[in-house]
């Protein structure tokens, strides 16, 4: 008999105010540096007062557990990077800000890591999260013209006028529209119902092709994972009928048929054929190309710190086309050839023992399976993003990773009690026997 959390643990779970206004800041002013760093310092100090005033200085052993996962994890990425700086670095720029940048990344998840000791935390950081999204989401459709909706380039675009990028801006609203929905049936998250549509619509507004296949690929999750059969195949009949009127209205739609579908299919078109109808799909595909070529010259630790941009800066012209000077859009890519296999296995080893504990517990808590239909999605994304290059990649990480180990903490030690009480009612069941 496996351990099941009550569905209705959680519903006095509230949004913490100190990391909602810390999220809708960095959301809202993330090209602010000196706001950023101000707002940072908050956090952190908030954290710090808070295991203070609680008097929970000595950590507990299921939250310290949690730490050094995350040390392990995305610590071993920083200290991987500023390592390189001076060890292997091909060419390190005094000006980059990506060792700063990933380090301040870091700073906040301990914090976060730090600060969630129980789950009715970790939600409440992850409701905080989703709730900041909202005033994302609002924030880039306010300041966004209406002719700049579903574009980009390096003076406007949806979310330019806050300082985000329509790809991080999608990457967050396609993860809230199902963690919204969640939160707002197994916790104290009003309108999380309505929050998850306005989320849904602002992925689509955002033009971000790669925002829009997570978003796919968490429904089409939920839709044929049930355990439930016949709730399975009613999900899926739904999804096959909701995907058909998707399909009509994006090919009937004039400003969807030329921003969405046309340049889906061209991107679908490009990968898997000769013929090129995208030229930043091609793009892509080549600097995935460099940075496996990369990796096979130094497949240990890579190239160092920005090794792929600066490789390119070196060496720019590819199957005879000049390539700009940027990251490779891949994070696989990017680890390969900046840090090799060790690399890879320092991100993608701690990812996968978190994936792997919510999916052999996913039973224990509806909340588990949202957490595996956004993570899973998010890492196969990986192909189209790097997660921790920016703030938001990074966030989503981490409330996902919290909230995961959390919740099968509280599984894990729920079946131990299961056993000790089975074998303890064993026992007396045999003295009774004997006399």
């Amino acid at each position: 008999m496996e351990f099941t959390i009550p569905t209705n643990k959680y519903k006095a779970v509230r949004p913490n105010i100190a990391f909602f206004i810390y999220f809708s800041v960095m959301f809202l002013l993330y090209t602010q540096t000196l706001i950023q760093l101000l707002i940072q310092l908050f956090i952190i100090g908030y954290v710090i007062i808070k295991k203070i005033k609680d008097y929970r200085i000595v950590i507990k052993n299921d939250s310290l557990k949690n730490i050094i996962l995350f040390v392990a994890w995305f610590g071993g990425l920083a200290l991987l990077l500023i390592m390189s700086i001076k060890l292997w670095s091909f060419h390190y720029s005094p000006s980059s800000r990506t060792a700063l940048s990933v380090f301040r990344c870091f700073a906040i998840g301990l914090s976060i890591f730090l600060y969630c000791d129980s789950t009715e935390k970790a939600l409440s950081v992850l409701q905080s999260f989703t709730l900041a999204a909202a005033v994302l989401s609002i924030g880039c459709l306010i300041t966004t013209p209406l002719n700049e909706y579903f574009t980009t380039s390096k003076t406007s675009g949806f979310g330019y006028y806050i300082g985000q990028g329509r790809n991080n801006v999608g990457a967050v609203t396609a993860t809230t529209t199902i963690t919204s929905w969640y939160l707002y049936r197994h916790t104290r998250f009003k309108y999380g119902n309505y929050l998850s549509i306005l989320f849904g619509v602002v992925t689509i507004l955002t033009g971000s092709r790669g925002a829009l296949i997570q978003l796919m690929i968490a429904v089409v999750l939920i839709a044929t994972m049930d355990a439930n059969i016949f709730k399975m195949i009613t999900k899926i009949l739904i999804l096959v009928m909701l995907g058909a009127i998707v399909v009509i209205i994006f090919k009937n739609v004039p400003i969807l048929y030329e921003n969405i579908w046309i340049r889906l299919d061209a991107m679908f078109t490009t990968i898997a054929s000769d013929d090129v109808e995208d030229l930043s799909t091609l793009g892509r595909q080549y600097y995935k190309e460099i940075a496996f070529l990369m990796f096979k010259k130094r497949p240990i630790l890579g190239w160092g710190i920005d090794g792929f941009s600066n490789y390119l800066r070196t060496y720019p012209i590819y199957k005879g086309s000049y390539i700009e000077a940027v990251y490779s859009h891949c994070n696989y890519a990017e680890l390969a050839s900046s840090l090799g296999i060790v690399g890879l296995l320092v991100w993608y080893v701690p990812t996968a023992v978190v994936l792997v504990k919510c999916l052999k517990y996913r039973k224990g808590h509806p909340l588990l399976d949202m957490a595996w239909q956004c993570l899973i999605p998010v890492i196969i994304l990986d192909y189209a993003r790097i997660p921790w290059s920016s703030h938001p990649g990074s966030y989503i990480y981490f409330v996902l990773f919290i909230t995961i180990l959390t919740l099968t903490n509280e599984c894990i030690a729920g079946n131990k009690r299961l056993k000790a009480e089975g074998q303890s009612s064993a026992v007396t069941d045999k003295e009774g026997e004997s006399e």
